[in-house]
């Protein structure tokens, strides 16, 4: 097996990388040759990245097709790509496309016997909710008024101040002002049960332990001792008071009438003892006596039994009936609430299907209007693409008169020439060097002799996914370089150049990068001396792909090799052979390196 060694030299590429190659050769001293040469120079350095792209518009007016035809829309007639549409083809309304519309004007006949169905239940649902509302409104105004009546019936019969002193005690409305709260409170409470989404948020129902729903308690009218209105005379002036003064007074009447009687028959005993009337009529005197009698116990009985029975009585079943049409108002707001919620739903179904009906009327509408496609703005015609992305693999037939569009396809596109810019993808390499605002030079290959400027507007974060569908090893970020000034020769999708500048080395020392070798990572050059070409180590900076910067190693005007020299072999005792796969490394590397 051959002894010689590997010998590495390096130039870096552009991708940024060092070229290695391999050359077997002799002696390890300086060699005596006719290679190309390079004069170290100090000056300005400029370190950029390099990419190509397309130039196309920053802004434009892009129209698609809109109408949602299944089979596709037809191009009846199209104005020439290529076309200038000036500012008074935009005041004109010149016609650009026209498309066929007949299958959008069917569908708006289709549309009509729907339409007017959807609006016919619109207007029944809102007069079924205005109806329902009035009805409500109606019924709780009833039950209201029966609740009033109630209350003034409980205080006719006890007066005001015995009735408000019992509902007080009992903790019920007493007044109308008072109702007027209950009754209140009691709607914002059937509110809050009447929403969905809140009830679906809370663990409990808001109604429990309410004074409202007390529909299947006892009544409170059974616990109450009206008996002791009557023995601390508290009643006021109402019913039952004046009912009890009757009775007294019917009852004291009869007692005189008593009295009266009785000192008749005694009266009518002496005559009879003298003979001056007869038995029967002594006996008739004696019947009016027990009449008498008998009519004061009948009215002292019709007391007791009104203030034993029929005041307590009474005075329970009407307040009992006052808390029944509380409970009954509950109930009908209720009843109300739910009646309305119902007609509510069922209209504001009618109103978004009718609101859809008017959406979708109104679409189809602008699609027959986006049949005719006018100019809208001045600036060159130029046609969408026929499979505008080949990574998404989306295919557009290629426009022109009798194409069929798919919806949302491209059927021209007016740049605005004002701002252009270079669509590149920077390679990941690369991606950290470069950042917005940094300034570039723009070549387009259909103009090479006009340099431009530009600066970075636009720099992705994400890789482009579209890009490594294909070849998952590839990763580029796609960047916008948008280009100064305005400049007539250009044209959107044109190729171009672009050279990004990453940094401005300022009064450096550097020479050709194919001068600059590698060896288990020391840089070297091949420096003359003499009529000699010796191995100098050098330690070196920034590149591009062009020059290298030459930090120490060798001084300015001094002369290097751009290649090489024949025969040279490397030293035995430092250096080892390569191995292919460190060769493929340090080729794809950005700094010149080579691994043993």
């Amino acid at each position: 097996m051959s002894k010689k060694p590997i010998i590495i030299a390096a130039a870096i590429a552009l991708g940024g990388g060092i070229l290695i190659y391999a050359n077997r050769a002799g002696s390890d001293g300086g060699m005596v040759e006719d290679l190309p040469e390079f004069s170290a120079k100090r000056g300005n350095l400029v370190i950029d990245v390099l990419e190509g792209g397309n130039i196309h518009a920053l802004q434009s007016l892009e129209i698609k097709n809109e109408v949602k035809v299944t089979e596709g829309t037809k191009i009846l007639e199209i104005i020439e790509e290529g076309y200038q549409v000036t500012p008074e083809d935009v005041e004109q309304k010149k016609v650009l496309v026209r498309l066929d519309s007949s299958g959008i004007e069917q569908s708006i006949v289709d549309h009509d016997v729907e339409f007017q169905q959807t609006e016919s239940l619109y207007a029944e649902a809102k007069q079924g909710l205005e109806i329902q509302q009035s009805e409500s409104l109606s019924e709780v105004k009833l039950v209201r008024q029966a609740l009033r009546f109630a209350l003034l019936d409980f205080q006719k019969f006890l007066g005001e101040k015995a009735a408000r002193e019992v509902l007080q005690s009992l903790s019920l409305p007493y007044d109308t002002e008072t109702i007027d709260t209950y009754e209140k409170e009691a709607t914002d409470l059937i509110a809050k049960s009447f929403d969905a989404g809140r009830l679906y948020t809370e663990s409990e129902d808001p109604t429990d332990d309410s004074p409202f729903t007390a529909d299947g308690q006892a009544s409170q009218a059974s616990s109450v001792d009206f008996s002791v209105l009557l023995k601390s005379d508290r009643l006021g002036e109402g019913e039952a008071e004046q009912t009890i003064r009757r009775l007294q007074d019917e009852a004291l009447v009869a007692k005189t009438e008593l009295a009266v009687v009785e000192e008749s028959v005694e009266g009518a005993k002496r005559l009879h003892e003298r003979n001056f009337i007869t038995r029967q009529t002594l006996e008739n005197e004696l019947v009016g006596l027990e009449k008498a009698k008998l009519a004061v116990q009948t009215k002292d009985t019709e007391l007791s039994l009104f203030r034993d029975y029929e005041f307590p009585k009474e005075a329970e079943k009407m307040l009992s009936t006052y808390e029944e049409a509380l409970l009954e108002l509950i109930r009908e707001k209720r009843e109300a609430f739910a009646a309305v919620a119902q007609a509510e739903a069922r209209f504001r179904t009618a109103k978004r299907r009718y609101a859809l009906q008017l959406e979708k009327r109104a679409d189809l509408e602008n699609q027959v209007k986006s049949c005719v496609i006018v100019a809208q703005k001045p600036g060159l015609v130029a046609y969408g693409g026929s499979n505008t992305d080949y990574y998404s693999g989306r295919y557009y037939e290629a426009i022109s008169e009798g194409a069929a569009l798919k919806l949302g396809q491209p059927i021209i596109t007016i740049p605005d020439m004002s701002r252009l810019g270079v669509d590149v993808k920077i390679h990941e390499s690369h991606i950290k060097k470069v950042q917005l605002g940094q300034r570039a030079v723009i070549v387009a290959d259909a103009v090479a002799d006009k340099t431009l400027e530009g600066r970075v507007s636009k720099v992705a974060v994400l890789p482009d996914s579209n890009a490594s569908r294909y070849n998952p090893s590839l990763k580029v970020y796609p960047s916008t370089i948008e280009i100064a000034g305005t400049h007539e020769f250009l044209k959107p999708g044109m190729t171009a150049k672009v050279k990004i500048i990453v940094n401005e080395l300022k009064d450096v020392l550097y020479v050709p990068v194919q001068a600059v070798f590698v060896e288990k990572d020391r840089h070297f050059v091949f420096m003359k001396n003499g009529g000699e070409y010796r191995r100098q180590p050098v330690k070196i900076g920034e590149h591009n792909d062009e020059f290298i910067q030459i930090v120490d190693g060798i001084d300015d005007g001094s002369v290097v090799a751009l290649r090489m020299p024949d025969g040279y072999e490397p030293n035995r005792e430092e250096d080892e052979e390569i191995a292919p796969a460190d060769v493929a490394d340090n080729a794809a590397s950005s700094e010149p390196e080579e691994k043993a």
